[in-house]
């Protein structure tokens, strides 16, 4: 966060629940991001989160659960780290939604479900079978997932679906990039902590007007702008430990590549001496070579 700035990081923990916390932003987020058949009018917001699975996730990831009027659930989750199976765990999430609607103690539940929708805010970029070149996939994109059939795609069922936003992806966009609903949204949760003048796009999309003001630091209380930054705080602290863990790996394949290249040079001089007729023994003690090694060359 640049010195003074203006509104709040909405990927922080207390942004992304002071932005999305408000039922009137989250209702016109969804409608643009899922598209429902019909428009959501109305979010009632579950008391409780789903909790993370290690105490090493507080900070890295927070999410908002909240009902449709329809009965369908929605998790909008933002995760800022990649981790180990991280599909999986987004099935494990969006499983256990679902299965906990046969929990409520209706004797006469016959399987009949309400949809789960899941939106998953990614700060890092999802490494996958898929092309990863941005000249090769729009800058804009957000994959929209279903169960569907896998000859024919053809929707399986559409009580099951997500939404993956990967948002290194949107911080390459530009104000006149953005010419669709989706495409303000992106713009402006990427960017909206290093705006300086009004959100763009209040003509287009009025409920800005509301997550200026909701955003805007001035208005912040007190105790609000505490909790914004230890919130911050954190998110940096998170940020940083990325980094140092991406230069870390870094550092250990150059050194492995470096140690590996060495290995194979002083097999391959090995190799020669024992062409040449230099007993086995010399080149054990010359090379720092076991002697099953060399002989198996």
């Amino acid at each position: 966060m640049t010195q003074g700035a203006k509104y709040i990081n909405p990927l922080t923990d207390f942004g992304f629940k002071k932005v999305f916390g408000n039922e009137d932003i989250m209702c016109d987020f969804l409608n643009d991001i899922i598209e429902p058949k019909s428009p959501i009018v109305k979010v009632t917001f579950l008391d409780k989160e789903m909790p993370p699975e290690t105490k090493y996730e507080r900070g890295i990831i927070y999410d908002m659960r909240c009902m449709l009027d329809s009965g369908e659930e929605v998790i909008v989750e933002m995760q800022n780290r990649g981790q180990d199976y991280f599909k999986d765990r987004i099935c494990y999430y969006m499983a256990r939604a679902i299965s906990s609607q046969g929990d409520r103690g209706d004797d006469e539940w016959k399987f009949k479900i309400h949809a789960v929708y899941g939106v998953f805010f990614m700060n890092f970029h999802l490494t996958d079978n898929r092309q990863n070149d941005s000249t090769k996939e729009n800058i804009h994109d957000i994959r929209h997932i279903a169960l569907a059939d896998v000859d024919t795609h053809d929707v399986f069922s559409e009580k099951l679906q997500l939404w993956l936003l990967e948002l290194p992806r949107y911080r390459k966009m530009s104000e006149t990039d953005c010419k669709t609903n989706k495409d303000y949204w992106l713009y402006t949760l990427t960017h909206l902590e290093t705006m300086n003048t009004t959100v763009p796009f209040q003509a287009q999309k009025p409920i800005f007007h509301k997550l200026e003001n909701v955003a805007d630091m001035a208005k912040l209380t007190r105790e609000e702008r505490d909790f914004y930054h230890v919130s911050l705080d954190a998110f940096r602290t998170n940020l940083a430990v990325m980094d140092h863990e991406r230069n870390e790996g870094r550092r250990e394949g150059r050194m492995e590549g470096l140690m590996e290249g060495r290995k194979e040079a002083t097999l391959a001089n090995a190799l020669n001496l024992k062409k040449n007729g230099v007993p086995v023994d010399i080149i054990a003690k010359s090379l720092g070579l076991p002697i099953e090694e060399i002989e198996n060359l």
